[in-house]
This record gives C-alpha cells, sequence and structure tokens, in this order.
C-alpha cells in the first residue's frame, strides 16, 4: 500500500527476552493465606521516611503497628531512626498490658 517500503520477512527465531516477557505469571492471591484468629497473634510493622517537609517538631519518620485480627493501627512519628526499637519496647508494654495478652508474632520488612 506503501511505495518504496521495504517488504518485511517474519521474524524466525525470538530472542530470550522477548520469550521471557511474554511467559505468564502466576496470579497473586486476593486474600491472604493466614490470619490472625485472635488479638496480638500477629503484628505487621512498617517504618516510612525521611519524610519532607518534617513536621512541627522536626519528626522525619513514621513508625506503624497494624494488629492483623482486628487491624486497629497505631502510629508513632520518631526524630531520628535509632528511636525504633525504643518506641517498639513502649509500644509493646502499652498493649500487653491493655489486652493482657502478649505479642506472638511481629512481621515487619
Amino acid at each position: 500500500m506503501v511505495e518504496g517500503m521495504p517488504k518485511i520477512t517474519e521474524v524466525s527465531k525470538v530472542c530470550e527476552v522477548c520469550n521471557k516477557g511474554k511467559q505468564h505469571r502466576e496470579e497473586i492471591p486476593k486474600k491472604a493465606n493466614w490470619r490472625a484468629s485472635e488479638k496480638l497473634q500477629l503484628i505487621h510493622s512498617d517504618l516510612c521516611g525521611p519524610i519532607t517537609p518534617t513536621t512541627v517538631s522536626n519528626k522525619r519518620y513514621i513508625l506503624t503497628f497494624i494488629d492483623d485480627f482486628s487491624r486497629k493501627t497505631w502510629l508513632y512519628l520518631l526524630a531520628e531512626k535509632g528511636e525504633t526499637f525504643e518506641k517498639f519496647k513502649h509500644f509493646k508494654t502499652k498493649v500487653e498490658k491493655e489486652t493482657g495478652m502478649s505479642i506472638r508474632c511481629l512481621r515487619s520488612d
């Protein structure tokens, strides 16, 4: 249909990168395989930051704890990453005293 355009022949060999790019992946599960069945059985934790701009009180990091059973979330603002363990000890004491139960598993990246 276009004059002067060369004829394109079918490629007989597909490169390895192209072949891998067309492979199918396993589906990402819609639900977790396991959920906690009681409070404090599994706590998810994450440390985010440094955030900009800093807060009014010069906090640059956000530490979160999420109970897998109740989905209750605790949030701590930190000035430095080094404060993380102290905040965890404070969190652990607080929630164990409130619930009368102990944390069984802490999951963090």
